[in-house]
């Protein structure tokens, strides 16, 4: 049966086409209505009883049911980690609270972002144009608070396994621009829905080899020379760091990019893979109180000590010379 469509029944595509707390990209919302309007195709101004359009075609994909409950699981575990090692700042002396301090800081951040995602905020809804999937659908919400998360918190990750081996300030500046590149280079590749990503998720891999290089080649030498509880607490980091951050770009490829998992699957693994990157690096980071103490000591050459060194070794040579 064809008639003369209700005019309440536009305002309702339009609601449902605007609706949501998602930012609403114009490009996005073209292909939307595009590929609506091909799919239905009736008369104009006429409406088909019998094969009503499926609005869902105007709605995007968006966390639902499980995918809400890991964003509340991560952030009910940035905060209370967050909330656990700010405590303890305070029980160290001014001068050995820099890791708790850097360590509260980025697991704050990655709560507030967790939080604003739980709420559905900080995302963008996008048409995809560069895969066509028939399993997941093309119109998807994309997380760009996630990305704000990851621009400041590995940087101050970096910072964190810098400052336990004692590195050059020169090796830190330059890890800490590569990571922002990595970031920024990886979130524009999700942003786009063409082909034009694969271009910014190269940009993002370049950025990315110094990293893997500092961590396992200049990074660990620095903490093979700083003292034996040091470099045995930045191996277990190095390893826990790379094994969770080569996670990310796996998920970015089938999920971002082309849409193979869905994006509540997407939102669990980051959600554990997070997990597991700060909250179980900073545990072990900040019980680890041998390596912390003779962190403490970071220029090696000045005190002219041929030998690994640690707080203690220090200790009994201020003992020597007063003697």
């Amino acid at each position: 049966m064809v008639g003369i469509m209700d005019p309440a029944l536009p305002q309702v595509y339009l609601e449902q086409l605007f609706g949501g707390s998602y930012v609403k990209d114009p490009l996005s919302i073209n292909a939307v209505i595009k590929n609506f309007v091909l799919t239905y195709s009736s008369p104009p101004y006429l409406y088909n009883y019998n094969n009503p359009p499926n609005m869902d075609l105007l709605i995007p994909e968006d966390q639902s049911g499980i995918g809400t409950v890991f964003f509340w699981i991560g952030y009910g575990e940035m905060a209370i980690f967050a909330l656990l090692f700010g405590l303890l700042t305070f029980r160290r002396s001014p001068e050995k609270r820099t890791f708790h301090l850097l360590t509260t800081a980025y697991l704050t951040i990655s709560a507030l972002a967790y939080y604003c995602m739980a709420r559905q905020q900080g995302s963008v809804a996008l048409y995809e144009t560069a895969v066509v999937t028939t399993n997941h659908p093309q119109y998807r919400v994309f997380y760009y608070a996630r990305y704000v998360d990851w621009f400041f918190t590995c940087p101050l990750i970096i910072t964190n396994l810098c400052l336990l081996v004692s590195s050059a300030r020169s090796l830190w500046l330059g890890l800490v621009f590569s990571n922002m590149l990595m970031i920024g280079a990886g979130m524009m590749g999700e942003l786009s829905t063409t082909g034009t990503r694969w271009g910014w998720f190269a940009f993002a891999i370049v950025a990315w080899i110094p990293t893997w290089y500092s961590l396992l080649k200049p990074l660990r030498k620095y903490a093979r020379d700083k003292a034996p509880a040091v470099e045995k607490t930045y191996t277990v980091l190095m390893i826990l760091t790379l094994a969770s951050w080569i996670v990310y770009p796996v998920i970015w490829i089938i999920s971002g990019a082309t849409h193979v998992i869905s994006l509540n699957a997407e939102i669990i693994i980051y959600t554990i893979t997070d997990a597991f990157s700060k909250c179980f690096f900073a545990f072990i980071l900040l019980f680890s109180t041998a390596a912390i103490e003779d962190a403490s000591f970071r220029d090696p050459e000045r005190m002219k000590m041929s030998q690994p060194y640690s707080a203690s070794t220090i200790y009994q040579g201020v003992l020597e010379t007063k003697a």
